[in-house]
């Protein structure tokens, strides 16, 4: 078993140095039982009992384990802690599926962490035919457990109280009944909630990981290049069969996503895909705009990606939390907490691991990609990161989380429809269906209803009756995402 010799460490989120930078790395196998890394980030923190928002963030890592006939399977690791060893600052949390882990400081600061040695131990012994493995890292926020307020009163479908459609407090996971009560959700809205919310649906209240980016051009790139040939077929618009060159998720505009069919396939080993929105040099290089995040994403697509994570889709409900916190609304505000935002226009350093943008943010301004003027497609995740950077300059949400006003519209579960209501939070397997969709039976089908959008994406107006990038904004609530769109993306929670 010469695992080795054939041993991949890929990175799963933006390689930026004014954003978080994540680098794993030095990936051995001591032992067909145990796998052994470095891991580094920028601007961690942890502020769990230090000052608001008494959070802090982490890196999901899980396993891919490569078989014969060029198959990928998710390798489960150990539930048990003590299995698993880690250096100082950091600490390993484990979770009862054994999907991966979650890896993050506990030293009450925030800064740089440096390559820190880990080990994790993986469930079962790797068989003699395994050759080769990857690991992949995702930067999360995590959204404490505790009361917020959903809905801010002014935005266009905003859910609210039922007396007035006022902010309603949420402040337990229990069901939530509709009614003219102010303890009560209104179902006199456009598109009000088809029935009572049921106790199983994530609501917000309970802690929670949310992704700190959308997924990113990089992240669809890598898997991609995990899936059989069928599956990849799904999951693009070009079918792997294709001339090299050829753009795989859309056939008639960049929108600058760059991924490509790197190397063409009829079975096996199936296609493989490259990030080259530059096509003037090689195919990956630096200034390839991997770091952009990845338009042109169905439901099928997220719900597909999420799964093969082990994570899962994030709720309407929730989608407010991680923004709004535990402060009580201001009318029409986007995610940074006002209602003010600099439109994200004039671009430095584009396609490079540090695309960002120059344009200046007032007090009391965020900073968001939208409007008609700027670049016409998704920006870096984490673009408007810097060693100086505060909530309103980066437009995060309220635990960190970013771009989630403007970018890319984000894929949410519905209170909308029975579909969307019968989601229960059950987290993804690490395993597609043959067909290479999400094989998690509790989520929205490949029908897609159940799924809308929140949020907002770079080509989105902000127009007194309806402001896309609000944190409480429905106008899209029931646009159905089935097709891949130019401004579609999406993230995950677990």
């Amino acid at each position: 078993m010469v695992l080795t010799k054939y041993i991949l460490a890929l990175l799963m989120l933006p390689i930026a140095a004014s954003a978080n930078n994540v680098s794993i790395s030095n990936l051995q196998l001591p032992d067909n039982q145990t796998i052994q890394f470095d891991i580094a980030w920028d601007n961690a923190w942890d502020w769990d009992s230090v000052a608001e928002p008494f959070n802090h963030d982490a890196v999901w890592v899980f396993v891919k384990v490569h078989y014969p006939a060029n198959t990928w399977t998710h390798g489960d690791v150990s539930t048990t802690a003590n299995d698993h060893t880690i250096g100082s600052p950091l600490s390993i949390e484990t979770v009862t599926d054994g999907k991966g882990v979650f890896i993050r400081r506990n030293d009450g600061l925030a800064d740089n962490v440096a390559n820190t040695s880990v080990t994790l131990k993986l469930q079962n012994p790797l068989p003699n035919d395994v050759y080769a493995i990857k690991i992949f890292g995702v930067e999360m926020v995590y959204v404490p457990e505790g009361p917020y307020y959903l809905g801010d009163s002014t935005s266009f479908d905003a859910l609210g109280r039922g007396n007035d459609k006022g902010p309603l407090l949420i402040n337990s996971e229990s069901a939530i009944t509709l009614g003219n009560s102010a303890t009560q959700l209104s179902n006199s809205n456009d598109e009000p909630p088809v029935g009572d919310i049921p106790a199983a649906f994530p609501k917000g209240y309970g802690g929670f990981y949310s992704m700190k980016y959308e997924i990113s051009q990089e992240q669809y790139k890598d898997f991609l290049n995990c899936l059989n040939l069928a599956q990849q077929t799904s999951r693009t618009a070009t079918a792997p069969t294709g001339n090299v060159g050829l753009l795989a998720l859309s056939s008639f505009a960049t929108n600058r996503n760059g991924i490509r069919i790197g190397t063409s396939s009829t079975g096996s080993p199936p296609a493989v895909y490259v990030c080259d929105d530059n096509i003037t040099d090689a195919p990956n290089s630096n200034n390839d705009g991997q770091n952009r995040a990845c338009n042109f994403l169905s439901w099928n697509d997220v719900a597909a990606w999420l799964d093969w994570a082990a994570l899962r889709p994030m709720t309407e409900l929730e989608f407010e939390k991680i923004n709004r916190g535990n402060t009580y609304p201001v009318n029409g505000e986007f995610a940074w907490g006002t209602p003010l935002v600099v439109d994200a226009n004039t671009l430095a350093h584009d396609g490079l691991p540090n695309e960002t943008i120059t344009d200046a943010v007032p007090a009391g301004y965020g900073l968001g990609s939208h409007g008609y003027l700027g670049p016409q497609g998704g920006l870096r995740c984490g673009f408007g990161g810097s060693d100086s950077s505060n909530r309103l300059t980066i437009g995060a949400g309220y635990y960190g989380a970013t771009e989630m006003s403007g970018n890319l519209w984000e894929l949410v579960i519905t209170t909308t429809t029975t579909q969307g209501l019968a989601y229960n939070g059950t987290t993804g397997d690490g395993n597609l269906d043959t067909n290479g969709n999400a094989n998690t039976t509790t989520w929205p089908s490949t029908n897609a209803q159940g799924a809308g959008h929140r949020g907002g994406a770079w080509n989105s107006g902000i127009l007194p009756d309806y402001r896309d990038l609000a944190i409480s904004d429905r106008f899209y609530i029931g646009l159905v995402p089935t097709n891949r769109r130019n401004t579609g993306g999406g993230r995950g929670c677990r």
